[in-house]
């Protein structure tokens, strides 16, 4: 007696059928990694916005953008600005004669650019709680405890018990 053998499944449907589970399997890590992120559960990571922040979005936008082009210097914005302080900091690291206390001095000179920077939207904020009536800074001062509690709550709720 002889066996009948079984027709064998050609190498290419073999490798065509593999490919499209790795890429169906793909799919959907994709999707369930994107629906764990999104979900709003277990945001430990997202922390308060920083005071500055707020500061800065509480200004009217003509505000925010003189401030910006002031900040930014010969650079033209803030952004071109500190896209060339990166640049800077990275050509000094890669100089074969590498001098430290140079780039020490950049950074301290980025440094204090950015503080001034600072300084200039936080006198333009509490000037303009100057104008404020005492109703208007309460209620401005109820809706940034809002917006800080809102978005820190997952934050503070997984540090509590920690020092």
């Amino acid at each position: 007696m002889t066996a009948e053998a079984k027709p064998r499944m050609k190498l290419w449907l073999k490798l065509l059928l593999a490919g499209s589970l790795a890429l169906n399997l793909a799919v959907i890590g994709i999707a369930a990694g994107a629906a764990w992120r999104f979900s709003g559960k277990d945001r430990h990571w997202q922390r308060p916005p920083s005071v500055g922040a707020m500061i800065f979005r509480e200004l009217d936008r003509d505000t925010r953008k003189a401030l910006r082009q002031r900040a930014g210097g010969d650079h033209g914005s803030y952004f071109k600005r500190r896209h060339a302080e990166g640049e800077a900091v990275i050509a000094a690291l890669r100089r074969e004669d590498f001098d430290a206390e140079a780039l020490l001095a950049m950074l301290k000179g980025q440094a204090e650019a950015r503080h001034a920077f600072h300084s200039s939207v936080q006198e333009a904020w509490v000037r303009k709680l100057e104008r404020m009536a005492p109703e208007e800074r309460a209620a401005f001062a109820d809706r940034m405890e809002a917006r800080m509690q809102q978005a820190g709550k997952y934050w503070h709720r997984k540090r509590e018990g920690r020092d």
